[in-house]
């Protein structure tokens, strides 16, 4: 029983729930400036479940006991305004000090779910469904919870993934969106790190996690049509596995056949009235829940006053006339700015986060710790709203404002709402700046890189040079049979000839067809005007040195690359290309120098390099670090120039270099060297690829346990990343290794 009060009443029920989870808060948060959103109204009625109208009367009743006081300050991620948020006065804490947890809230606080599970909430109705659910979870089985949007599967999965770890099971969530790829998911499954990106890989990987692993996959309908292959291949690999136990979140239908489905329906009447204020009306409570049935979202969006639809059309036209309709001019700009997002923003990276507040206290927004999106029901219901006029307007808007943002996710945004405002008369103009920004965006997020260049195809099909980006991006991503499709679906008449050999002869090296490959590339040589020409061949050169596994260089093939070095010539190079071709030229010409041993080789060419920009120019300095560690051990320059090189890639290509350089000289440091190497985290680029398979590569090394499967996956990256030659060797010393087993 609750204990009494001062004035000698005994506390509700309601009021024990809001002082549990207020007293969960520190006192030192009574007088900060910047408070956690649980603290306000909508956080508290997102804890307990409810309608926010339903706090109105406790929190009443509390204040006037002394239990708690109200005042104005900053909510995290919630807009720049000061909102209400609720504390403890001192007697509060004393009286929640005296009431027992509950088993809901004892899980909240004390259990780990890792990955992007949502906060838990108060589940009202389902009690039943969730002892099912709890009963049906086993080493090996499969389910997926389906049903409408804003029914609450992500609740009932998240108060399942709970239970699962009170009984010793590992929850591993993800949240799916619409820019995940296959290697995402498993990289989120896996808990982070350069996860593999094969399929086949990505499985054994899931395998081999431990036996009581409860895997969820959230919102599966949110994956991208270009993504969908191959995360919904993995899905149902994962759940014919007798050794992967998998959880599935989808608006129905399911686009996968796998395991047992369970549709979650609407909540009964009983468990719908307790989601609305306690002290409204029996009569108004039978007529809203008969309107709304036991839609829980819905229901938590009624408030007071609001016209109740006919049964035909409910939700949809409640919330249409009901719940966007009401709302300020404010509120409205910032819902559809949210509204026309790819993916979850942060309130500060919105053009203007006055709406937010409203937005939250009408219980519009989802939350993950700071980065907000709307409800996905309110959100589809919005879209339906807009002409096609307006969405464009409204794209336009939102491109114009990440184009004034410097984050490096701004132009991945850019580039959604530039496609989603185009119009036939934008289309070469829009290709233009595609072509122009894809290698940043690719750098970015090559996965979100290859959902909008299919957004833009398909907003403007007559665009063909679309088609051959879409195939470049695919290449570039290691996509060799999509990239293949890309290339044949461009008319004969659309191709540019000298582009098309190039972007087929990638496809062979990915493919395994490298006689072909070749074929392709001296065709483009032929075809190509001289200045391109000098381009491939200088690109064909650079592949050539960094095609082969760590290692000294083979004399025979030094000696190849040397004499096409000394042969080569940039004359027919525009200025601005003809300085970088100087410049990559110079740093081949050093790292051949150092694989032969040739000290005074690679101080000419540093010489002659600062002699044009000087001792202090960047690529002086790191050609300096690397014949420091090289001829003569000195590892202090390499590092240094670790801790201050801005650019990802190049701080793991000289983090790898170090561990080359510890493991021939057989140092007992090497394990922990790579382990502060990072992997580079997305592999949008060929450079990218191979740097992430020499990882892979060094971690079988230097891990003769896992060396075959650390292998199997480097040896796919080199595949990827176009290393025929790579590839060649590794497959060697693989099937070397597997005879000694």
């Amino acid at each position: 029983m609750n204990p009494r009060l001062l004035s000698g009443s005994v506390l509700p029920e309601s009021q024990a729930r809001l002082l549990r989870v207020l007293a969960t808060f520190p006192t030192a948060l009574e007088d900060a400036w910047d408070v956690p959103r649980g603290l306000s109204l909508p956080g508290l009625a997102d804890a307990l479940g409810v309608v926010r109208s339903a706090l109105n009367p406790p929190l009443k009743a509390m204040e006037k006991e002394g239990l708690i006081f109200t005042r104005q300050a900053h909510v995290i991620g919630g807009g720049h305004r000061k909102r209400s948020v609720i504390h403890l006065t001192d007697e509060g804490r004393q009286v929640a000090e005296t009431l027992a947890p509950t088993e809901e809230e004892v899980e909240k606080l004390v259990k780990e779910i890792l990955g992007s599970a949502p906060n838990l909430i108060t589940l009202h109705g389902r009690d039943d469904e969730l002892s099912r659910l709890v009963e049906a979870i086993s080493p090996g089985a499969t389910l997926q919870l389906v049903g409408l949007p804003g029914i609450g599967k992500s609740s009932l999965l998240r108060a399942l993934a709970g239970k699962a770890t009170e009984t010793g099971w590992t929850v591993r969530w993800s949240t799916i969106g619409a820019h995940h790829d296959v290697g995402r998911l498993t990289e989120e499954l896996l808990g982070g790190g350069d996860s593999p990106k094969d399929g086949s890989a990505a499985l054994t990987a899931l395998r081999s996690l431990p036996k009581k692993t409860l895997l969820v996959v959230d919102e599966l309908q949110s994956v991208h049509s270009r993504h969908q292959e191959p995360v919904h291949s993995l899905l149902n690999s994962a759940a014919e596995d007798d050794g992967i136990t998998l959880a599935i979140g989808c608006r129905s239908p399911s686009p996968i056949e796998a395991g047992k489905v369970v549709k979650v329906e609407e909540i009964e009447a009983a468990a719908a009235r307790s989601l609305l204020p306690e002290d409204l009306d029996d009569e108004v409570c039978d007529r809203v829940v008969k309107a709304l049935g036991g839609h829980p979202l819905a229901l938590k969006l009624w408030e007071p006053g609001d016209a109740l639809p006919e049964a035909d059309d409910r939700i949809q036209a409640f919330i249409q006339s009901d719940v966007i309709e009401r709302l300020e001019s404010a509120a409205l700009a910032t819902m559809d700015e949210l509204a026309a997002a790819p993916r979850p923003l942060y309130a500060e990276q919105l053009s203007n986060d006055d709406g937010v507040a409203p937005l939250d206290e009408a219980a519009l927004l989802r939350w993950s710790v700071e980065s907000l999106e709307l409800q996905h029901l309110i959100r589809n219901v919005r879209r339906t709203m807009w002409s096609d006029d307006e969405a464009k307007q409204i794209h336009a808007a939102a491109a114009s404002h990440w184009e004034g943002r410097s984050e490096p996710a701004a132009r991945i945004h850019e580039a959604h709402h530039r496609i989603q405002a185009a119009d036939e008369s934008e289309t070469a103009e829009l290709v233009d700046r595609m072509e122009r920004d894809v290698g940043g965006m690719l750098s970015i997020d090559s996965a979100a890189t290859a959902a909008i260049v299919d957004d833009a195809i398909r907003a403007l099909p007559s665009a063909h040079r679309l088609k051959m980006l879409s195939a470049k991006v695919a290449i570039e991503r290691g996509e060799g049979e999509i990239g293949e499709k890309l290339l044949e679906s461009v008319p004969e008449d659309a191709r540019d000839e000298v582009d098309w050999a190039l972007l087929s002869a990638r496809i062979a090296r990915l493919r395994g067809r490298h006689d072909e490959a070749s074929k392709l590339e001296n065709d483009a040589l032929e075809t190509a005007d001289p200045a391109r020409a000098a381009r491939i061949r200088l690109n064909s050169l650079v592949l050539r040195y960094d095609d082969r596994l760590p290692g000294p260089l083979d004399e025979k093939e030094m000696k190849t690359i040397s004499k096409s070095l000394a042969s080569y010539s940039p004359a027919k190079l525009d200025p601005t290309r003809r300085k970088a071709a100087l410049v990559t030229i110079a740093a081949m010409r050093h790292s051949l120098a150092l694989d032969a041993n040739d000290a005074d080789a690679a101080s000419q060419v540093r010489a002659d390099l600062a002699a044009t920009a000087s001792v202090d120019d960047p690529l002086v300095e790191e050609l300096s670090a690397r014949a420091a560690l090289s001829l003569g051990g000195d590892s202090t320059r390499i590092r240094s120039l670790m801790a201050r090189t801005p650019h990802p890639l190049r701080k793991t290509a000289l983090g790898l270099l170090l561990v080359r350089h510890e493991f021939e000289n057989e140092e007992t440091t090497v394990a922990h060297t790579l382990e502060q190497v990072t992997a580079p985290n997305d592999l949008g680029s060929a450079a990218a690829r191979r740097l992430s398979a020499t990882h892979w590569y060094w971690r079988g090394k230097l891990e003769k346990s896992q060396r075959i499967k650390c292998w199997q996956e480097a040896l796919h990256r080199y595949g990827m990343a176009e290393c025929s030659n790579a590839y060649a060797q590794l497959t060697r010393a693989l099937h070397d290794e597997m005879r000694n087993i």
